[in-house]
């Protein structure tokens, strides 16, 4: 595993990290257009989402900080964007709150097993798939939070988020025991 940072994938990944600011500024500050300047940047993340994972393959230039730069940039993201929507009122502060506890806790795992043991593990897939669904349900609120899509998503990501968080402790577990 590469240790280098400028890599194509690490760039793509710090850009969809920093399309969390025009995100929230477009949103919050009242722009002419706003939800659909706000959707483009979030089609913006998506490809660059897809892209960094798919070049790091094909190239062979996967390393170490694109497994810790691409879920903190979907884990930002996803917090900022969920933020701005409950300031804005179109999504539950209860949904807003499990989505940052998990992060939270998947971030804190992550940053202990790397001190513990050195290694940085990739997300697992049901994490990759709760980010997709909570990206969604979270595009759907953005454009028209009235949709049935809306509340059917939202639960649909409560399961995603309790699928994939059990998936990561028991990861978390597993290492920290077979290290022991």
């Amino acid at each position: 595993m590469k240790r280098e940072f400028w890599t194509i994938p690490n760039a793509l990944s710090m850009l969809r990290l920093l399309l969390a600011v025009p995100f929230a500024y477009v949103m919050l500050a009242d722009v002419p257009g706003a939800r659909w300047w706000a959707v483009g940047i979030i089609v913006l993340g998506v490809i660059t989402d897809k892209l960094d994972g798919d070049i790091a393959r094909w190239l062979h230039c996967e390393s170490e900080w694109g497994r810790i730069l691409d879920p903190l940039a979907d884990k930002v993201a996803v917090a900022v964007m969920a933020l701005v929507l409950l300031w804005l009122g179109l999504v539950p502060a209860w949904f807003v709150l499990l989505l940052l506890i998990r992060d939270v806790l998947i971030l804190a795992g992550g940053l202990y097993l790397r001190r513990r043991t050195g290694e940085v593990l990739p997300s697992n897939t049901a994490g990759k798939w709760a980010v997709g669904v909570i990206g969604f349900t979270l595009l759907f609120a953005l454009i028209d939070n009235t949709m049935l899509i809306v509340p059917i998503g939202t639960w649909l990501s409560v399961i995603m988020v309790v699928i994939s968080t059990t998936g990561y402790v028991q990861r978390f577990l597993t290492v920290i025991r077979t290290k022991r």
